[in-house]
């Protein structure tokens, strides 16, 4: 997946934002040359087909319906997904609701958004839904940034609209002070409220699927599995969970490709401090991934956190990197900074 950040601007001031390293710190917003020059990175090899935009709130840029027509007509682009927190949704309906676009609307809690905002949101998800008959296209998400973190505002939304399926992720510290510690002693910190959630969406048909920041599956005991194996019984959980990676022990994650406006990409926003590239300096986003994936995720597996990690099997047979990479960024550019070292060492060896 490969996204393009729009603007720096947001209308909100969410306490988990990922990218806080950008979010509010300046007004800056994409040209339309770069825009352009973005898309044709990420369509331009036919690799991929799919453009995110992203911010920010990218419908606060003030050519946002436009950038979205120029992907529209894009034979290229088969999916535009719009990343957002829904509140401005209403100046866009004609362009938002066409068949191209995806809408992934991250719910955020009356309390943390203020109620004449959340009152907003609700009214355009009751337009795009109910009136211009859109849900299909359309995800609701929600970002677990606290140990009592809210879901009940969530669970009444997904229950109106008659979701059966909700985007989730853990949220994790993306600042300095977060960096190399254990990530398990967060995860389990976070672990009690969440299972609590996923009961209680499970209950109303409802199946979570992670997004990214799964819990690693060593945390999760048989008690915890069985505690869960009840919904089994209810025919539509049965036959549609396997669709979501929440049954699965896999925990590892790809490169996500975060471009800015000044053509700057990142790995994620989780490790964007240290994954800055020019796209210019890549033929496209294939070769772009391939780098993130030799210089930052190659060392995911091979960098822990715990003790419990260092004889996983589940981490030998790379099936597991224990959680976030921006718990162990620092580790993981050490390993990768030794070993372009041998690499050296050896190249020099053999040319003597």
């Amino acid at each position: 997946m490969a996204n393009i950040m729009m603007t720096d601007v947001c209308n909100l001031r969410c306490p988990y934002c990922f990218a806080n390293e950008f979010v509010n710190k300046d007004t800056n917003e994409i040209s339309e040359e770069n825009f352009n020059r973005a898309v044709d990175f990420i369509v331009g090899d036919g690799s991929h087909s799919s453009v995110g935009l992203i911010g920010g709130e990218p419908t606060v840029h003030s050519q946002f319906e436009k950038y979205l027509r120029r992907l529209i007509e894009d034979d290229r682009v088969k999916t535009v997904v719009v990343y957002t927190n829904g509140i401005l949704l209403d100046k866009y309906w004609d362009v938002i609701c066409h068949p191209k676009v995806r809408i992934l609307v991250n719910c955020n809690c009356p309390e943390d958004i203020g109620e004449k905002n959340y009152e907003r949101l609700c009214r355009n998800l009751d337009y795009m839904i109910e009136t211009r008959m859109f849900k299909k296209n359309v995800t609701l998400g929600i970002n677990m940034y606290q140990q009592d973190f809210p879901y009940a505002y969530i669970i009444e939304l997904l229950k109106k609209y008659h979701f059966h399926h909700v985007r989730v992720s853990i949220t994790v510290p993306n600042m300095e002070d977060g960096r190399n510690a254990d990530a398990h002693v967060y995860f389990e910190s976070m672990k009690p409220r969440m299972f609590e959630f996923f009961h209680e969406l499970l209950s109303n048909e409802i199946i979570p699927n992670y997004d990214c920041n799964k819990i690693p599956s060593c945390l999760i005991t048989e008690e915890d599995v069985e505690s869960f194996r009840k919904y089994g019984k209810n025919r539509y959980i049965h036959e549609h969970i396997g669709r979501s990676n929440i049954s699965d022990k896999i925990v590892k994650c790809s490169p996500v490709i975060d471009i800015r406006q000044d053509l700057t990409a990142v790995r994620c926003f989780g490790l964007s401090e240290c994954t800055k590239q020019d796209i210019r300096n890549f033929s496209g986003i294939r070769e772009l991934e391939n780098y993130y994936r030799r210089t930052i995720d190659a060392y995911g597996c091979n960098t822990v956190y715990s003790e419990k990690c260092i004889d996983c099997h589940a981490r030998l047979v790379q099936k597991c990197n224990g959680g976030c990479l921006a718990f162990k960024i620092k580790d993981i550019l050490a390993m990768r900074d030794f070993s372009e070292q041998v690499v050296h060492k050896h190249a020099g060896a053999a040319d003597r």
